[in-house]
């Protein structure tokens, strides 16, 4: 029987760092995941972070719950979380399910994160 894998892929942009996750986010694969993010937000320098996950193959609730931990972990430095799901409505919808759409943003596109980001960015700060 074939193990379950995950592929990430980091690059940046002058906006943010893109994270694209390709293959099952699983019990046997979450922790390696985890501890990769983890090395990756050290390394960041940005306050975005856009997780492209229009690839992944499979999510379960370790998988889910590795991102709310993340997120946690994060939150002190004001940290954005974006997830872009393309056509990938399967994923999008475990998601939901789990009611994820209250703590992250979710986009349609890599493109329309850009314009969020750019919305946001006009948005007048509050004092």
């Amino acid at each position: 029987m074939k193990m379950p894998t995950i592929r990430i892929e980091a690059t940046s942009t002058v906006q943010y760092a893109k994270i694209s996750l390709k293959g099952k986010l699983v019990y046997s694969t979450q922790q390696m995941a985890k501890q990769t993010l983890i090395e990756l937000f050290q390394q960041a320098e940005h306050d975005v972070y856009l997780f492209d996950v229009s690839e992944l193959a499979f999510i379960d609730s370790t998988g889910l719950s590795m991102f709310v931990h993340l997120l946690k972990q994060e939150t002190d430095k004001q940290k954005t979380f974006l997830f872009v799901f393309a056509d990938n409505q399967a994923i999008q919808k475990l998601f939901t399910i789990a009611k994820l759409h209250r703590l992250f943003i979710f986009v349609p596109t890599e493109r329309d994160a850009v314009r969020w980001l750019a919305s946001r960015s006009r948005q007048p700060v509050n004092r």
